[in-house]
This record gives structure tokens, sequence and C-alpha cells, in this order.
């Protein structure tokens, strides 16, 4: 099978890439003309294209006949609220109908379990509410109607993977941000009440549901969670974390409107440095919020199940940030 897959040097893309080489697969791999080609890897057909320049995508999607659409504009804060809206929207509108009377069979799609947001009675499924808490989630509920609605119109077949936070080696978002505060002893109080459960999917396990559904037919035209099996609290995540980081743990408790407070001092400086996620009052409410999903669906149509837990997994990227340099051992 020929497979085109956007956002090719992205964290997901290049793993992916490997993994459809791995299987037997053809890739072409679609970037921008700004991206960083350094990593991507010389045995896949490279094409350069804008997901506003239509020709381009026409001609990107030629004897392809899987399209997995990874390229997206990811942030939780958002700097142009409104070009996010614009990329993740109209650019993944416009890439599905340059599909529209190809050869493509099937247009997978990365979409996120923000678009359920907290999860008043979990776990949340396919069928829960949407109640996305960040404008990030709301742009992906207009991209997954956006497909539907060119299904329904030219029958073209789509998958809709809703990944949890995704970790492991080789993210450098969230989750390292976290580590690197844990680990430079920034990190001095924390909410009181840290009981809420939360989910986040080893990268690998992530790869796996991409690349399964590239096949059954039964799984086609459906909205499907990939998440871990259990959760975990983020009382446990900063047990884990300070454990593998061989740091103590904050051991200042105090109520959330405390820690806001605090988080309102610092932002501006620590966002100015680029922790675009964890300093931010908003990200006290998510860790307040249950995020925990059923993966039931993505069993039944993917057979998928994932082979990494929580805990597993974030010793994992702990253990590469150490051996790649990207975090130093504190004495």
């Amino acid at each position: 099978m020929k497979v085109l897959v956007t956002g090719a040097s992205g964290f997901l893309g290049g793993r992916i890439i490997s993994r459809l080489l791995k299987d037997g697969h053809e890739v072409v791999g679609l970037v921008r003309a700004t991206s960083n080609r350094e990593g991507l890897l010389k045995n896949i057909e490279v094409k350069e294209a804008d997901l506003f320049n239509i020709p381009s995508l026409e001609d990107a999607v030629q004897g392809v006949n899987a399209v997995i659409h990874f390229a997206a504009y990811f942030d939780f804060y958002p700097s142009d609220e409104e070009l996010m809206f614009k990329v993740n929207v109209e650019g993944t509108t416009n890439l599905m109908n340059a599909c529209v009377g190809t050869e493509v069979e099937r247009f997978i799609y990365c979409s996120t379990a923000e678009t359920m947001g907290g999860i008043r009675f979990p776990p949340g499924t396919e069928d829960t509410e949407l109640r996305p808490d960040f404008s990030y989630g709301e742009s992906k509920i207009l991209a997954e109607r956006a497909i539907r609605e060119i299904t329904n119109e030219t029958g073209l077949a789509h998958i809709i993977l809703r990944p949890t936070g995704v970790m492991g080696e080789g993210d450098f978002y969230v989750m390292y941000e976290v580590a690197q505060e844990l680990n430079n002893g920034k990190v001095f109080v924390l909410p009181r009440n840290l009981s809420a459960q939360f989910m986040y999917t080893y990268v690998d396990d992530v790869v796996t549901g991409f690349v399964a559904a590239l096949t059954p037919m039964v799984a086609l035209n459906n909205t499907i969670i990939l998440c871990p099996d259990e959760p975990m609290s983020w009382d446990e995540f900063v047990e884990v974390m300070t454990e593998r980081l061989g740091v103590k743990p904050p051991r200042l408790r105090v109520p959330s409107i405390l820690v806001k407070f605090v988080m309102a001092l610092l932002s501006p400086f620590k966002n100015r440095k680029k922790m675009t996620f964890f300093w931010h009052m908003k990200s006290v409410d998510m860790m307040h919020a249950n995020r925990v999903y059923s993966n039931d669906k993505a069993k039944r149509l993917l057979g998928w199940t994932p082979q990494v837990t929580m805990v597993e997994g974030f010793q994992r990227a702990i253990d590469w940030y150490f051996e790649n340099g990207h975090l130093e051992r504190k004495e």
C-alpha cells in the first residue's frame, strides 16, 4: 500500500513512517517548505505542499492509496487562534477534498481526546458529549464534522482516531515541560487534592493504532479513541516522575486558588521562555478534571491493544531525556 503521511517531520509522523516502511508499505512524506527535514528517512518519497495550496495537495495525493493526516497547529494556548482554526479545519478540508476522485481509499485523521474535555462520568466513550476545555479541541471538532460531511457527499471513507495526550521518547511538549520543571526544583507548590485521573498514551502504541486503521473495513467511517487500559491520578504522576528523575516531590500543598495566584505571578516570565503549558492558571483546572476514556471500540474494530503502561511510558521518556542530554541528573 502507498501511504501519504502529513506532518512527516513531526513527533508522530516520523515514528509512523518508520513503522510503515518496516511493514513493507511505500511512503510519501508531506512537508512544508519551512519544515526541518533533517530527521526524515532517506528511503521515502518527500513532497512539499501547503494545506492552503490546492494544486500542491492534488499533486501530493496522486497514486496514493491512503492518507494519514497528522499535520496540525497544536497548542493549548495558541498565540494565533485564528490561524489554528484555519490550519486544523480549512487545511484538513482542503486535503480531504483533494483526495476525492483519486486512488485514495481511506482518509485517516488524527483528532484528539481533547474534543471531549473533562469527563463528568468516566470513562468517556466515542458517544460522550463534546465539551472541550481548550480551543484546540474545538478546532478538532470542526475538522471532524468537515470530514464526515465530505464522506457523506462524496463517499470517500474516513477513520477518525482520537488519541489522548501522547508521551515517549522524542516528545518535547507537555510532559517534557513538567519533567524539566520538576527536575530543576522549580515546582515548589502543588494543589492540595490531585486525585483526579488522566490518561496519556505511549507513542509507539499510538503509532500501532494508526497503522491498524489502514486495513479493516469494519472500522471505516468510525470515530475511535486511542488510550491506555488504566488511568493515573495526578498524585501518582508526580510520584512516578520525581522517583524516576531522582528528585524530591514538592511537599507544599495548598488550595488551588493559591496555586493559581502563584501561576499568575510567574506565567509572564515562564511563558516568555516558551514554557507553553505548565505555567498557566487554566492548567490547574485541567488537573482537577477526570480525563479517563474507554478503548473498547479500538480493541473491537482495530484489534488494537496498548502494550505500554503509563508508568512504563513516562519512565522510558525520562530515561531518554537523560541519555540524550535533554535533562541533567541532579546530585
